[in-house]
C-alpha cells in the first residue's frame, strides 16, 4: 500500500476463504439471538365458502385474539390438537404460544375481521428440533370455521415453509376420530400410521421431493 499526499494506491490484494464456511454457509440471521418477523411470510386466501383470511405469523401482540380463539373452540377441538385437558387461560402459557424463536419454530395464524374487529380462526405450528432438521407439526381450527378447508389450507402452507426452510421431515399426530385432519394428511401425501391407543401419526419426507 502507498501512501501519497494525494493518492492511495494498493499494490497488492489478498482474499482468505475459510474452506469449511464455504462447506457450510451461514444460515441468514444467524448472527441474531431472536430472528426478526418473516413478514414475506404473510399472504391472503379464499376458503370454499368466499370468505377472505389472512396468513401470518404469529407475534406477541397477538396473546388476546390467541386466548379468544381458544376460548371459542370446543373440548373436542382442544383434545385434537393437544390430546390433553389443555388449560390455557393464563399469562404464562399464552405468552409461550405467542412469543417465539422464528429460528426454530413458526406459528401461522388465520385471520379474519368481523364488523372491523380482528380474530383469529386457526393456527398451525412448526417446531423443528435442535438441528433443525426436522418438525412437528400441530394445527387448531375453531369450531366455527371447520369443514371450510381451513386445515387444508394452512397444512399446506406449513408443508410449503418447512420446505423452503430445507427441512427434511415433517411429522404430526392426532387422533382416530380426527377424520377431517386425517383426510388433509392424506391429500397431502403424508404417510399414516393408526397406533394401537387412539392415535394416529403421521409423516412426510421433505427431501423426497426436492
Amino acid at each position: 500500500l502507498i501512501v501519497t499526499p494525494s493518492d492511495v494506491i494498493a499494490l497488492d490484494a489478498r482474499i482468505v476463504v475459510d474452506e469449511e464456511v464455504m462447506q457450510n454457509p451461514v444460515k441468514e440471521y444467524s448472527h441474531l439471538i431472536l430472528r426478526p418477523y418473516p413478514e414475506r411470510l404473510i399472504k391472503h386466501a379464499s376458503l370454499k365458502d368466499g370468505s377472505e383470511i389472512k396468513l401470518r405469523p404469529i407475534k406477541p401482540e397477538d396473546e388476546p385474539l390467541w386466548l379468544d380463539m381458544l376460548t371459542s373452540c370446543s373440548k373436542e377441538s382442544i383434545y385434537h390438537r393437544f390430546r390433553y385437558d389443555f388449560y390455557f387461560n393464563s399469562h404464562e402459557v399464552a405468552s409461550k404460544y405467542c412469543f417465539i424463536d422464528y429460528d426454530r419454530e413458526i406459528a401461522i395464524v388465520a385471520e379474519v375481521e368481523e364488523n372491523g374487529v380482528k380474530k383469529l380462526i386457526g393456527v398451525g405450528r412448526l417446531i423443528a428440533d435442535p438441528d433443525v432438521e426436522n418438525m412437528e407439526y400441530a394445527v387448531l381450527i375453531t369450531d366455527a370455521w371447520q369443514k371450510k378447508e381451513l386445515g387444508f389450507i394452512l397444512t399446506e402452507y406449513c408443508v410449503e415453509i418447512a420446505k423452503t426452510r430445507g427441512i427434511k421431515t415433517l411429522a404430526a399426530e392426532t387422533t382416530k376420530d380426527n377424520k377431517p385432519m386425517i383426510s388433509v394428511f392424506k391429500k397431502l401425501n403424508f404417510k399414516i400410521r393408526f397406533n394401537e391407543d387412539t392415535t394416529v401419526s403421521v409423516v412426510k419426507d421433505l427431501s423426497a421431493e426436492d
